[in-house]
């Protein structure tokens, strides 16, 4: 599993404590399902299916908001009009997204040069599960089931 860096780890707590508190139950139990079915998802398809799962089924706007916000708390307007299983996915997705900038791994700015430079590229896979092993014990001690 790689290396995530401390300052990534911090930020991915402080983002879960900020979505426990402002999020409805039924959004903090899809984005807690996301986040403990993904990485199956990625051992068998790639980032690059991931990420295009969470925006087929949540919503690609959200999604990109990973690669430009500085907080977590700012994902809690851009679900608004969602229904609950497409937050879930979003969420989700922006926040691997936001987790791969801040490790320094991705620098795209548009979701389908993301999506195309992760196709069959093992090294990103790898960093992302790492990302993706913390997200979903961060999603499983914050949310609730």
């Amino acid at each position: 599993m790689a290396f995530v860096k401390p300052e990534v780890l911090k930020m991915l707590v402080d983002c879960f404590d900020t979505l426990s508190e402002g999020l409805k139950k039924e959004v903090k139990t899809s984005l807690r399902a996301r986040a403990r079915d993904m990485p199956a998802e990625l051992v068998f398809r790639g980032l690059s299916y991931v990420l295009l799962l969470c925006a087929a089924r949540g919503d690609i706007d959200v999604v990109s908001r990973g690669f430009y916000t500085s907080s977590c708390r700012e994902f809690l307007d851009t679900i608004r009009g969602l229904d609950k299983e497409e937050a879930g996915y979003a969420l989700y997705g922006a926040i691997l997204l936001l987790g791969l900038r801040e490790q320094g791994v991705i620098s795209e700015k548009r979701f389908s040069d993301v999506v195309k430079s992760s196709i069959d590229d093992p090294v990103l896979d790898s960093i992302a599960y790492g990302l993706m092993d913390w997200i979903k014990r961060l999603a499983e001690s914050y949310l609730e089931r």
